[in-house]
């Protein structure tokens, strides 16, 4: 797996300190404030999407008919314990 960027790193790191799923517009202005770059939603969606291809965050994907709704989180801590559910 190759090196994040800089912003790649920024917003897996808010990935990773948010407790349960993540809001887009949350992250878009804390990854924008924490390295000075503004860039549209699309862009962050898809280095979220990146991310969870690389098995770096957790994406869970919920379908009805046309409406669709991709939720990401941090991967589960390996501590043993079972995941929390319905955060």
């Amino acid at each position: 797996m190759s090196e994040l960027g800089r912003i790649s790193q920024a917003i897996l790191n808010h990935v990773n300190g948010t407790v349960g799923y993540l809001t887009l517009y949350k992250l878009i202005r804390e990854v924008s404030l924490e390295t000075g770059v503004n860039h549209t939603e699309n862009w962050y969606f898809r280095r979220l999407v990146a991310l969870a291809l690389e098995g770096r965050i957790k994406a869970t994907l919920h379908r009805d008919a046309d409406v669709v709704v991709v939720r990401f989180r941090r991967l589960p801590e390996v501590s043993g314990l079972p995941e929390v559910s319905g955060c």
